[in-house]
């Protein structure tokens, strides 16, 4: 029996790491949100997206493993390695955000590319919702989708109430909030990754807990590698 206060920690948790790109996006881009068709095309769009993506992702998992039980090892590798793939290309361009700053256009495109990592999300929901029962799973979903929202919505009133102060301005503690924020994203999603990956390959009870500060430390330990080989280039020649 699933606690109904560790059903919302974990939509919240979900939320949280597929959401917090749709933040650092939103704030970026609030000195281009400036009419209000705008700001409803966006909040709607990636609202939309953070809901109806992970459902996407999840249903195609379900019916998989119901139809061909022998591919639940597989799905666990499948999720993790998708996920994966998503963190190490973003990582690769971490500037990703700062350039669509620059893009004034809110357009369907970037709207998918910042929902890209719901998809994604999806196979590995679907280890997380082991003992959950049917309701539960498609409240779920749109809980998600509601934190997503709130992110969006609170980035937008933040982003408007400092009149989106420019990335020159500070750059030191610019670059520590895209880091701090980066890092909870890439660790999160890397903890349904793991989830999915012990509970369907290995067949593992390890606590969900276990796994999400797994994650965490990894994900700290990889970005400090990262950003350790990447000042390498530059102390030489400095």
């Amino acid at each position: 029996m699933v606690l109904f206060s560790d059903f919302v920690l974990a939509c919240l948790i979900m939320g949280l790491g597929i959401g917090i790109d749709v933040a650092i996006a939103t704030f970026m881009q609030g000195s281009v949100l400036s009419n209000k068709k705008m700001r409803i095309t966006w909040i709607l769009g990636v609202s939309a997206t953070h809901t109806l993506f992970p459902m996407f992702g999840y249903l195609l998992t379900y019916f998989s493993v119901q139809a061909l039980p022998v591919v639940t090892p597989l799905v666990g590798m499948v999720a993790f390695v998708l996920i994966s793939i998503f963190i190490i290309d973003e990582i690769k361009s971490s500037n990703n955000i700062e350039n669509k700053q620059s893009n004034g256009l809110i357009n369907i495109a970037l709207i998918f590319a910042v929902s890209w990592d719901a998809l994604w999300s999806g196979p590995a929901k679907s280890a997380q919702v082991v003992g959950w029962s049917e309701w539960m799973i498609w409240l779920s979903f749109v809980i998600v989708g509601g934190v997503v929202t709130a992110f969006c919505l609170s980035s937008l009133y933040i982003a408007k109430k400092v009149c989106v102060l420019p990335l020159g301005s500070s750059p030191k503690h610019q670059h520590k909030i895209l880091g701090v924020s980066r890092w909870i994203q890439y660790s999160v999603l890397s903890y349904f990754g793991l989830l999915a990956l012990v509970r369907y390959t290995f067949s593992s009870d390890i606590s969900w807990v276990v796994v999400l500060f797994l994650s965490f430390f990894l994900m700290w330990f990889v970005l400090k590698a990262v950003s350790y080989r990447s000042a390498e280039p530059r102390k030489a020649f400095s």
